[in-house]
């Protein structure tokens, strides 16, 4: 990258590494990419890249078989937390390098709750009998499955556990030793954060503080179950969480769909313009998996709604999130040749319109069923309107001469065209077939 990721100035709803604002796209298989080496890796950032993708997730996570730990382990097994495991560092360094060559984002997750769940923390080097650095009774297991069972981790802030704490933090200043001088990397300080808001306030400060002492800005987030409250923390915390982070809202169990989900992005952006004024709106997570895939999520074709609404609802960065892989719970559909078709299709759509200067305007839109149509405009310059399944709906256009294209999102290719004159209210009937888009530009 040229410059270090921020804010755009000239549109704070979307980033910019220095220079125009710039949509993040994603789609990939893995989320802690950072443990995949070689050409494995490479082929898999360039696949991306090859389709317009700028943009990946990226959790500090080992808990997968291949994966390695950051700790050394003693020659009677045991975890010596003290003790790097130097193969884990110089994967991250590697993905780092192989991010910032090519143009990508990273979103980088210090915590993910699910690294410490069911039998995961029986084994995990962090668990204190299987370490010999904490001291006896530091972390007592609490029993149970779910990440949330392992609340003592995740409240060592607010119970001043200072000895679990000092480790944590050197673990989190390891991760910063190797980030910090890279522009693309903006961070995250949870995965569905549930431990509060002292958790996520230290952590977050922790990174800000540690950047500053280098002579650097950087962008942080929190990242909760609930994308309501994700919003409200930057609401109330406007000097510490620099973005928003909503991916929840991409799913069932705990976001929306049709209608209602492009209604809650555009509350949450004009609670946050009133507030504070605009912020970047990411979502590193986009649900919706293939056959086999988790309820929760949704399936693949919800997924892809999913992503449209957020693109043209003025979300600043959006990813499909992992697919089904053997082994795997299934939560999305990830790098796969239908989500980088998608991408490839909002690229094709950025070279005929400026998405950052469009806003939503349900408005111009008559005779739309809900869910039926979504509409950006910059009226009488550009029109976008979104049919997720089919539909007719009328559109009010300004006066004057407009060439008008159709877009199949499905195959990432230019269908019908014409040009259109004289009309204000433009009777628009979509193909019938699952997410087409149709493009109106005034000719000069």
């Amino acid at each position: 990258m040229t410059d270090r990721l921020e804010p755009s100035p000239e549109n704070r709803w979307y980033w910019s590494d220095g220079d125009e604002p710039v949509l993040l796209l994603g789609g990939t298989d893995r989320d802690n990419l950072f443990q995949w080496t070689g050409e494995r890796l490479r082929d898999h950032l360039d696949d991306l890249v090859g389709a317009g993708g700028n943009f990946v997730r990226n959790t500090m996570s080992d808990r997968k078989e291949e994966d390695v730990s950051p700790f050394e382990r003693t020659e009677d097994g045991t975890y010596d937390l003290e003790r790097w495991n130097d193969e884990y560092w110089n994967r991250l360094s590697a993905f780092l390098d192989a991010t910032a060559e090519r143009d990508i984002v990273v979103e980088l997750t210090l915590w993910d709750q699910h690294d410490l769940a069911g039998s995961r923390w029986e084994d995990h080097a962090w668990n204190p009998v299987n370490n010999d650095t904490l001291p006896d009774g530091s972390l007592p297991a609490t029993g149970g499955d779910h990440w949330q069972d392992r609340i003592a981790f995740f409240r060592t802030v607010e119970d001043h556990n200072e000895p679990v704490l000092a480790q944590q933090e050197r673990f989190v200043d390891r991760i910063l030793d190797h980030t910090l001088d890279y522009g693309n990397v903006v961070y995250n300080v949870t995965n569905e954060g549930w431990a509060g808001i002292e958790w996520e306030l230290h952590w977050a400060e922790h990174v800000l503080d540690r950047a500053d002492e280098r002579g650097v800005h950087v962008e942080v987030a929190n990242m909760n179950m609930s994308p309501g409250e994700s919003v409200e923390k930057v609401i109330e915390h406007p000097e510490t969480f620099s973005y928003v982070e909503v991916s929840q809202h991409n799913q069932h169990f705990a976001g929306a769909s049709g209608q209602d989900h492009w209604d809650n992005l555009q509350a949450w952006r004009a609670d946050v313009e009133d507030a504070i004024g605009p912020r970047p709106f990411n979502n590193v997570k986009i649900y919706g998996g293939f056959e086999g895939g988790k309820e929760a999520a949704g399936d693949a074709d919800q997924a892809v709604r999913w992503f449209w609404r957020n693109v043209l609802g003025g979300a600043a960065a959006c990813r499909f999130h992992r697919r089904v892989a053997e082994g795997d719970e299934g939560w999305g559909i990830g790098g796969s040749e239908r989500a980088l078709t998608q991408i490839r299709s909002v690229r094709a759509l950025e070279e005929v319109v400026d998405l950052p200067a469009l806003t939503p305007r349900g408005d111009l839109l008559t005779d739309a069923d809900p869910d039926e149509a979504y509409c950006v405009a910059d009226p009488g310059d550009a029109y976008v309107v979104y049919f997720p399944d089919g539909g007719a709906v009328t559109l009010d256009v300004g006066t004057g001469s407009y060439r008008l294209r159709w877009l199949d999102a499905e195959a990432a290719a230019w269908t019908d065209e014409e040009t259109v004159e004289g009309a204000t209210d433009l009777s628009l009937d979509s193909p019938e077939r699952p997410n087409q888009v149709v493009v109106l530009t005034a000719e000069p």
